[in-house]
């Protein structure tokens, strides 16, 4: 009986019409790749060049309990791999290789407000709410010292940030349940809005809604 009037004081609480009411499921994947060559110059022939490989995925679940007003919750996880062999000369040390993989975590909850109904072709949406950012990294070196080549790894414990997120998407209807979505997320940790632009991460993927 306890459970049931829980229940029913939060349909009352949130004025839920069940005729609007429909949950969107967004399933996104990003992957980027950028090669930086070294520089050669008189005393190296063979300057290297630093790749870079990003990959990620973000699930994004959006209740609407309002006919254009919904509830979401998203969870992001994005690998960052840094691959450097152009070399780096400090006094008698040569640094050969740095190897280093960084790990960013987003878990978030907000609100989300379509600016079109759910059949319009194109449903443009703009969320807002709280993310907790995680992050955490591991990196490996290969260094030259006095004509000895030695390694060793350096590994960053976990930081965690209670940060805002603002999120701008593009849902293109497909089929009467299926889209196509394209999105930008920008991630503020402690809430500190200078860091949004450095933060940003645009995607692209499937939602279903049911």
């Amino acid at each position: 009986m306890f459970k049931l009037n829980l229940l029913v004081a939060f349909i009352v609480l949130f004025n839920v019409n069940l005729s609007y009411s429909y949950v969107d499921l967004n399933i996104s994947y990003t992957h980027s790749k950028r090669r930086i060559e070294g520089t050669e110059t008189s005393t190296n022939s063979e300057p290297g060049a630093a790749e870079i490989t990003s990959q990620g995925f973000t699930i994004n679940w959006a209740w609407y309990i309002w006919a254009f007003t919904a509830l979401e919750l998203n969870y992001g996880k994005n690998e960052e791999l840094l691959d450097d062999t152009r070399k780096a000369v400090d006094d008698d040390i040569t640094i050969l290789q740095v190897n280093s993989k960084v790990t960013t975590e987003i878990a978030g909850v907000g609100l989300r407000q379509s600016f079109a109904g759910r059949k319009a072709t194109i449903q443009p949406s703009l969320s807002i709410g709280y993310a907790q950012y995680t992050t955490t990294g591991t990196t490996s070196y290969v260094v030259e010292d006095g004509g000895v080549e030695k390694a060793f790894d350096i590994e960053q414990d976990a930081n965690v940030f209670s940060s805002g997120y603002i999120s701008a998407a593009l849902r293109f209807r497909l089929t009467e349940l299926m889209g196509f979505t394209l999105s930008a997320k920008t991630v503020m940790p402690e809430f500190d809005t200078s860091e949004a632009e450095n933060n940003v991460t645009y995607s692209a993927g499937f939602s279903w809604i049911f």
